[in-house]
């Protein structure tokens, strides 16, 4: 039986995932990844240069089962105003499921990492780049009123990033996370002001 390269380092990178997802980046070690891949330590050396170079494949795997959901989610079909609630909801639901990109983007402890920089720099391009295209088809389609689809785009990915750990992680709640993100959007979109 022959076993191609790409099978192993994407088994790997499969071990390596459930071992950094439970004890993080620090305190994984290349001994528990080789174990943990019945391979010897000098085997995992073979595939990947270092403990570095598996969690940055772990973190591209993550990122793009993530991105492959959000583009699922959001339906072409689907008015601008349901495409910006379904990325609401997925942002602040979704993301944080992908642990070690989610460590990726929010722990300074990994800033180190010069692969660290790039990943979230392109995660929040691609991120304003999708909700600019939601603004710009409901500025013309008339669903919304905006000057700039550039700075609606900066304002509401930061505002989710601002949001996301306060809002959800916080179990003092009374309300249950659904009502939580319904307020959210109609704060959002309709602004707190009487009209």
């Amino acid at each position: 039986m022959v076993v191609v390269k790409s099978e192993v380092r994407a088994h790997i990178v499969d071990v390596a995932r459930k071992i950094f997802t439970r004890y993080g980046f620090r305190k994984t070690t290349m001994e528990e990844i080789a174990a943990a891949s019945r391979k010897g330590k000098s085997s995992i050396y073979y595939y990947f240069p270092g403990k570095e170079e598996i969690f940055k494949a772990v973190v591209e795997k993550e990122a793009g089962e993530l991105q492959a959901r959000l583009d699922k989610t959001i339906q072409l079909d689907a008015s601008p105003l349901e495409k910006l609630k379904a990325y609401i909801f997925f942002r602040l639901h979704h993301v944080r499921s992908v642990k070690n990109f989610y460590s990726a983007l929010n722990e300074d402890s990994l800033s180190h990492l010069d692969f660290i920089l790039e990943i979230r720099r392109n995660f929040d391009l691609e991120e304003l780049k999708l909700v600019q295209g939601i603004l710009e088809e409901g500025m013309q389609d008339g669903s919304f009123q905006l000057s700039s689809s550039e700075i609606g785009a900066i304002a509401i990915s930061t505002m989710m990033k601002g949001l996301e750990l306060p809002l959800l992680l916080s179990r003092d709640h009374k309300t249950d996370r659904a009502e939580l993100l319904e307020d959210l959007v109609r704060v959002l979109f309709y602004g707190i002001i009487k009209r």
